[in-house]
């Protein structure tokens, strides 16, 4: 499975611009972090993320919705909820 590659783009959007993002998680968890890239194995894609404790890398599709906030915390646009598609075989 991959990520629908519309929504991709605003993840690269988002680490171009550092941006700060609330992301839900898989596991009912959320995050407040901010995007700092992308990393590919042969197995997943990681967003590179810039937290107070440190960097972490959170696998793509471990994450069901991306908001972008302002550097105050708040709502900065609209959630993208991820979507996956099938990938090449």
């Amino acid at each position: 499975m991959i990520i629908d590659c519309d929504q991709h783009d605003w993840i690269e959007i988002f680490c171009l611009r550092k941006q700060l993002l609330l992301l839900n998680l898989q596991d009912g968890t959320s995050r407040t972090v901010r995007a700092a890239g992308t990393h590919n194995t042969a197995e997943q894609e990681y967003l590179l993320c810039e937290t107070d404790s440190g960097e972490q890398i959170i696998p793509l599709l471990a994450i069901t919705s991306i908001q972008p906030l302002n550097d105050c915390g708040k709502a900065d646009g609209a959630a993208i909820t991820l979507k996956l598609q099938e990938g090449p075989q």
